[in-house]
Parts: structure tokens; C-alpha cells; sequence
């Protein structure tokens, strides 16, 4: 069964994009293929951009666009529809996609301006019986 985690980011210590890199280098050390859902195509553009400056000394190998010949670590998009095998889903919309359970975890960030609908999306989780974790940032 799908374990659903929610990361709660205190705002005066962690940025949202800062931590969505640090997830993304865990999850690459960690050999999990992870597909990134962005709000839009400028968000996807910014995290892209994000991942190569992240860290002077380290490397995210990560593409916006599926590739025939290579799957990349890390996938980028706001597309809703999925279109290979991946561990983990990290998802930054205000939905929660119809495929979530296809994945072995998926990641929801909690943020001061998206507190009332992260709510609603533990609560639906909760409701289905997926296990859920809480971590404070």
C-alpha cells in the first residue's frame, strides 16, 4: 500500500524549493525513480533550474521530457497523467492525482499558503486507509 508523507515547513528555516531539491538528492542517493507534479509549466521550469544550482558539489540527474532510451532519475512536469514506473511521487498541486497509488510513496509539502487544502488532502488519505506520516520542518 501507498505510505503517504507530509512534510510541514517551518517558513523562517526552509524553503519550498530548497527542500523539494534536498528530497529529490535523498531520493536519487536512494535509487528511487521519482516523478516531480508540478502546478504548472513554470513551476516545472523554476525546479528545473533549482536542481542544477542546488548544491556546488553535487549532481540530480533529472529531464522535464520521457525518453525512449533513458529513464531519468528524476521527471519534471505538470502533465496529469502518468506515463511510466516510478518509486516515489513528490507532488506539488492542489490535487491529488488519480494515480497516486501506483506509487510506493508519495510526498505532500505542507506550507503556511497551503495549509487548509494539505488538510484536505490528509484527510482523504486518511479516509482510504493509507498510512500517513507527519514530519515537522
Amino acid at each position: 500500500m501507498t505510505r503517504i508523507d507530509f512534510y510541514q515547513l517551518d517558513p523562517q528555516q526552509h524553503s519550498v524549493d530548497r527542500v523539494v531539491c534536498e528530497l529529490c538528492q535523498k531520493a536519487y542517493e536512494n535509487k528511487q525513480f521519482t516523478l516531480l507534479l508540478t502546478q504548472s509549466e513554470q513551476q516545472s521550469a523554476h525546479l528545473d533550474r533549482q536542481l542544477w544550482v542546488f548544491e556546488d558539489d553535487s549532481f540530480i540527474p533529472h529531464d522535464a521530457r520521457e525518453s525512449e532510451e533513458f529513464m531519468s532519475p528524476i521527471l519534471i512536469h505538470n502533465e496529469p497523467a502518468l506515463t511510466d514506473e516510478r518509486q516515489l511521487l513528490i507532488n506539488l498541486t492542489d490535487a491529488i492525482p488519480t494515480y497516486f497509488a501506483q506509487f510506493e510513496r508519495v510526498i505532500e509539502l505542507v506550507t503556511e499558503n497551503n495549509r487548509a487544502l494539505a488538510r484536505e488532502h490528509y484527510n482523504y488519505y486518511r479516509e482510504r486507509g493509507y498510512p500517513l506520516t507527519h514530519h515537522k520542518l
